[in-house]
């Protein structure tokens, strides 16, 4: 009997290997297929990765995970891929909130919640050993989606305000208007390229590398994390307040600010050497101790073959299903077509004009936008109003991307909330100060969803998610209207808020559109 054992052996081995191999394949193909389904989401990714600085390390996240995975293959001896049917009821839920997301155009949210559709499908192949054992490398894979652009406005008001007290340490006179700072040798802006928002998120990447590869402990992990996220932070703020100081040395604040990028680099270099020698001081791993330190094998016998692949095929299909969903949807939207659809129309005490105004918000593929300009006996209007097919998956209504003016030639210089009349109607609206060569505009903005006035992107997309379940208007708008702010006889509020008093209300005229079609 125990010489019949040991003929068996060389045999369980090889199929326990040869199951390996094809769930490892199952899941590869299952990637593809889920990257298939949701291309979209990486495409997104994609572009992001390719136009912007700060996540132009995204292409080395594949490679990076990859190496994870390889330094802790010697925890894969004796383990088998125990593929587990129940995890998939969670692949459900996340397909009908990627659903939601999809339709409020959350692009980074859905992007976040393929990732986690995969991770779900990983564990269900692979089984919890496995997973387990490969946990760092997976869930290093969520650095692949281009997130934390939300935080640059926090990231410059930080700075400003972290580079103005140090401005006062130093008793250097300054004067700070919200990203705007005036010192003697000159007027700054914390720019949202200077946020500090790449090296950021890359310090952060390489936070949770290092962190894997040198620490067994979850105290020391989080400790060096943590690090690696107040540290760049702090960092930003103290290059800024060292550029304002030379400058304010040098009294030549344009040779500063012509060489500030080469000089933040250089700084934030290092501080990433800095980061590196406090993550090896708190080592507690020795140099040849991996990852790989094999785990005791699992009893049980080899999974059959077609329970790996059924549960591949299962998961892919629940997590079609908001997809799918989302594409009957997508019918009603395909019947409505607004690219004749005209403007509103205005009180005739505003006419039309040509102005040279410079402004004109960037948004992403509205289904029809106008821009007009208007002007009564002493002020001048610039109007814009992008109308939405809110009903189908493509709703870039309240897009993160959708942005107030172009920030490459303006700033914002203040903002906050105003209150305004429209259509006989008492609203809230976000008022935002632009600047941009000395000039400076009031632009005020809101959303109409279902005939109501909403301020503010998180409102209008709360405000869009409770329409998922009710009977909505399937057109909505974006409205933004710009004043000179630099007349102080005629000041802007009074000016934007005149004009939208005289103008009609926008509900009917949104409702009229989509029962036209």
């Amino acid at each position: 009997m125990l010489l019949t054992l040991r003929k068996q052996s060389p045999m369980l081995e090889a199929g326990r290997s040869r199951r390996v191999w094809l769930a490892g394949s199952c899941l590869a193909l299952s990637a593809i297929a889920l990257g298939a389904l949701f291309h979209t989401e990486v495409a997104g990714a994609y572009a992001v990765w390719v136009s912007s600085t700060a996540y132009n390390h995204c292409f080395l996240i594949l490679p990076v995970a990859a190496y994870l995975a390889w330094v802790r293959r010697g925890a894969l001896a004796g383990l088998k891929p125990q593929p587990d049917f129940r995890v998939l009821i969670l692949l459900l839920p996340l397909s009908l909130l990627w659903l939601m997301a999809a339709m409020l155009s959350v692009l980074e949210a859905q992007q976040l919640l393929v990732v986690t559709m995969f991770q779900v499908m990983a564990f269900a192949v692979l089984g919890a050993g496995i997973y387990r054992a490969m946990l760092a490398p997976f869930l290093y894979l969520y650095f692949l989606v281009p997130s934390g652009y939300f935080l640059v406005p926090y990231l410059q008001s930080f700075t400003a305000w972290f580079t103005v007290m140090g401005l006062q340490l130093v008793h250097i006179p300054v004067f700070w208007d919200g990203t705007i700072i005036q010192i003697p040798a000159g007027t700054f802006i914390v720019a949202e390229a200077c946020a500090g928002l790449r090296f950021l998120i890359a310090s952060v990447a390489f936070g949770v590398f290092f962190a894997a590869l040198m620490y067994r402990s979850w105290v020391r992990w989080l400790i060096f994390v943590a690090l690696s996220i107040v540290v760049p932070i702090i960092a930003n703020g103290l290059r800024a307040f060292g550029l304002l100081v030379l400058a304010e040395i040098s009294g030549s604040a344009t040779m500063i600010m012509a060489d500030h990028i080469i000089y933040g680099w250089g700084f934030f270099t290092f501080v990433t050497f800095v980061l590196i020698l406090i993550g090896k001081a708190l080592a507690d791993r020795d140099d040849d101790a991996h990852e790989s330190k094999r785990l005791p094998a699992h009893e049980g016998a080899v999974p059959q073959a077609w329970k790996i692949a059924l549960v591949a095929i299962l998961g892919f299909s629940l997590a079609a299903v908001g997809p799918a969903y989302a594409q009957m949807l997508g019918w009603r939207a395909a019947a409505i077509d607004l690219v004749a659809a005209p403007p509103p129309g205005m009180d005739a005490s505003w006419q039309k004009v040509s102005w040279d105004v410079g402004w004109k918000p960037v948004i992403v593929a509205p289904d029809r936008e106008s821009f007009e300009l208007f002007a009564d006996e002493s002020a001048r209007v610039a109007r814009y109003m992008a109308l939405y097919v809110t009903a189908g998956l493509h709703n870039n209504l309240a897009r993160g991307q959708n942005q107030l003016a172009d920030f490459e030639r303006w700033h914002i210089a203040g903002g906050g909330r105003a209150r305004a009349k429209v259509g006989g109607k008492d609203v809230t609206v976000d008022a935002t100060k632009i600047e941009r060569n000395g000039r400076q505009l009031l632009v005020w903005d809101f959303y109409v969803i279902d005939g109501e006035i909403i301020a503010g992107r998180t409102e209008a997309k709360l405000t869009q998610l409770r329409g998922l379940f009710s009977k909505q208007s399937p057109i909505a708008a974006f409205v933004a209207v710009a004043a000179d702010n630099s007349d102080p006889t005629h000041p802007a509020a009074a000016v934007l808020a005149r004009f939208l008093e005289d103008m009609p209300p926008l509900g009917p005229h949104l409702q009229t559109l989509a029962g036209s079609r």
